[in-house]
């Protein structure tokens, strides 16, 4: 009887987590256009750079909270039948983040051409990650 008891409260504590910990598709878009409404806020707050000399500071300031605001993300658990797409607009995030340290490096050295590369990289995979984000039915996530 102790096992059946004790075997009854773990599944009802497993149940009440949730199972899966995956979120519906409400949820999903709730907390992660939270999450960026967050994290835009905090980026649109640092100064902009105004010459190439600032740009690699303001670059090792963002750099940080946009790989937080990342983390954050990929803690979320989409729906099942979302769970790929999720997936690609994470990794285009990713590789807006690769981009962004480019960026930074390239600025450092003052290199031209390096930060036009890096800066239409950011962009093109920006533009992946918002078309995504909308396909989700992300709206704060697809402004960025």
């Amino acid at each position: 009887m102790r096992r059946f008891a004790l075997a009854f409260a773990v599944a009802a504590l497993v149940a009440g987590c949730g199972g899966s910990g995956r979120l519906s598709k409400a949820d999903y878009v709730k907390q992660a256009d939270a999450i960026c409404t967050k994290y835009n806020a905090k980026l649109k707050a640092l100064a902009r750079p105004t010459s190439i000399g600032d740009l690699a500071a303001y670059v090792d300031k963002a750099l940080p909270l946009a790989r937080k605001g990342d983390d954050e993300l990929r803690a979320l658990k989409p729906p099942k039948d979302e769970e790929q797409q999720a997936k690609e607009w994470l990794d285009q995030n990713d590789s807006v983040v690769g981009s962004m340290e480019r960026l930074r490096d390239a600025a450092k050295k003052s290199d031209r051409a390096g930060i036009g590369i890096a800066l239409d990289q950011a962009n093109s995979a920006n533009q992946k990650a918002n078309g995504l984000a909308r396909s989700l039915g992300l709206r704060v996530c697809a402004e960025g």
